[in-house]
């Protein structure tokens, strides 16, 4: 017996509010925007991401989640579940254009910081201080919830820095979708106090008691998000409760040997230059060889 018990958004794009007032940037509610404004910045001179895949042994994961993320905003969740499962192979045209749509961002040499080439050796705990350096960087930068961990020294959240819902498509009936991570509770020695346990974990009061600390974020609809200790867990709160779907972190839920694999080397082949085409069937490949 498990129960679900914190969760990390992943659909967040992290900014400096002074930087987009400086500039007279408005906060982008849809794709269609967030591109608008993208090619904004690029007119006005300047550089609208940071984007970075190092992590030492694991590099290529962040390049995983923007994937992710893009399957969910172009197919229906049910497309998305059957991906992570290989019913709907890696090799798919819908796979492939979602890959190109990550690139869209990523090996376009205008909208990143240090260019297309410096996306994958940027660490990804490296990559958001650019947004940060005066003059800045650049504008914006896709991370999941634990990335505050990484800012410099003194942030204050809300006012230093800030982000919004990573926005979905205003032309796509798909809703608002939200990709995420997270933590169960379980049991390893089955006694009735860890099964009244487990049950407390279930109930409202049991996070309402952690959501009045900091570093927990819930995913549980019957709490009340207004006893959030901290008004940014309360804005991812409330994004991660206002969503249409929530889908688990897709390489999370692939074999090891892709999920943290040949998907993980294929991103950053791409960030690189291969086409995804040729991405994709490699990556198709080698799970088919865990078969």
């Amino acid at each position: 017996m498990n129960t679900p018990h914190k969760i990390d958004v992943k659909s967040l794009v992290w900014y400096v509010p002074e930087n987009f007032e400086d500039a007279g940037y408005e906060i982008p509610t849809t794709a269609e925007e967030l591109k608008a404004l993208t090619e904004q910045i690029v007119a006005d001179g300047e550089t609208p991401w940071c984007i970075g895949l190092g992590s030492g042994g694991a590099t290529g994961w962040p390049a995983t989640d923007w994937v992710e993320d893009m399957m969910l905003r172009t197919q229906p969740p049910e497309v998305y579940d059957q991906w992570t499962s290989n019913e709907v192979p890696f090799n798919d045209p819908r796979v492939v254009a979602a890959i190109d749509e990550f690139g869209a961002f990523a090996r376009n040499d205008a909208y990143v910081a240090g260019g297309a080439g410096a996306v994958a050796s940027t660490d990804f705990r490296d990559s958001p201080r650019g947004l940060f350096s005066s003059p800045p960087q650049c504008f914006m930068h896709k991370q999941a919830s634990f990335i505050p961990s990484f800012f410099p020294e003194g942030t204050e959240l809300g006012v230093d820095a800030d982000f919004f819902y990573f926005p979905a498509s205003a032309e796509k009936d798909l809703g608002s979708p939200v990709l995420g991570a997270g933590t169960l509770a379980f049991i390893t020695k089955d006694t009735p106090a860890a099964q009244a346990f487990i049950e407390f974990l279930q109930t409202p009061i049991a996070h309402e008691l952690w959501m009045a600390q900091t570093g927990f974020l819930t995913p549980l609809k019957t709490v009340d998000v207004e006893l959030y200790g901290d008004p940014t867990l309360k804005k991812m709160g409330e994004i991660l409760l206002d969503a249409t779907t929530f889908r688990f972190d897709g390489s999370d839920l692939m074999p090891a040997g892709v999920g943290a694999g040949t998907f993980w080397t294929g991103m950053v082949d791409f960030a690189g230059g291969k086409p995804a085409q040729q991405v994709a069937d490699e990556i198709q490949k080698s799970w088919e060889g865990l078969k």
